[in-house]
């Protein structure tokens, strides 16, 4: 690591970010339980998820990083329609997301997370925002993502694009 605690080749995440950085907080707004897990693991039906048929799963147990997926998309997509007129999710697009796992979330943790959008670009009537988000337990940053979403607004055809390409795609619980 470096004087200031980065490493080299780590991509996006070189420096770690601090919580002044981040101009969106949730605090305390996702508690990790067993239900949760089970979900999680029904959704994906990961077969390395064996704990998502037990009903008890024991407190403290490391869970998957993504299991925050649901709750960091629901943040992301509030921050943009605070800043979009006529928001629509039917015209928003998941691009591409990478997580880093700095240490596991467990079983009985409640997570705060921080969401600031860190760049937009347009291109051919479609907004491309990058959204970093952190995880966090108590002053812990436990995970950092990041996400690029696209945005199609406007009067021109390019609306349509996101909306062709999301049909038939299900969200469950994408209630804003």
């Amino acid at each position: 690591a470096d004087d200031d605690g980065s490493r080299h080749g780590a991509g996006r995440y070189s420096r770690r970010m601090t919580s002044a950085e981040y101009t969106h907080w949730s605090h305390d707004c996702y508690a990790v339980d067993s239900e949760n897990l089970r979900s999680y693991g029904r959704a994906t039906r990961s077969p390395h998820v064996p704990y998502s048929d037990s009903r008890v799963v024991p407190e403290h147990t490391a869970v998957p990083p993504l299991i925050v997926a649901d709750p960091v998309f629901k943040v992301a997509a509030r921050m943009l329609a605070d800043l979009i007129d006529d928001f629509s999710v039917g015209r928003l697009l998941h691009v591409s997301q990478s997580v880093r796992q700095l240490e596991p979330i467990r079983v009985g943790d409640v997570v705060s997370l921080g969401a600031r959008i860190a760049d937009r670009v347009t291109r051919a009537g479609i907004d491309l925002f990058t959204v970093d988000c952190v995880v966090q337990v108590g002053d812990e940053v436990r995970i950092e993502t990041s996400s690029v979403v696209a945005y199609a607004g406007g009067e021109d055809g390019a609306a349509d694009l996101v909306t062709d390409a999301s049909h038939g795609v299900v969200m469950h619980d994408a209630v804003l």
